[in-house]
């Protein structure tokens, strides 16, 4: 009985540490600003959108399929 009580904290255990593992890489990954690597994903597909919606106002072949 109490070799499964031992079992089943160390369960508990493992799963706060991996909450807190990942935890620290989310912030990292978003702490920065513009600079960190999230902003930059951001700021990259703001920026082709843009150049995708350019790009298709002045299509002149707009024919429906």
């Amino acid at each position: 009985m109490r070799q499964r009580r031992s079992r089943s904290r160390q369960r508990g255990q493992a799963s706060l540490e991996y909450f807190v593992v990942v935890a620290f890489a989310i912030l990292v990954l978003i702490e920065g600003g513009n600079s960190s690597a999230v902003g930059q994903v951001v700021s990259t597909l703001k920026d082709l959108y843009q150049g995708y919606a350019y790009a298709i106002s002045y299509s002149t072949n707009l024919n429906a399929l």
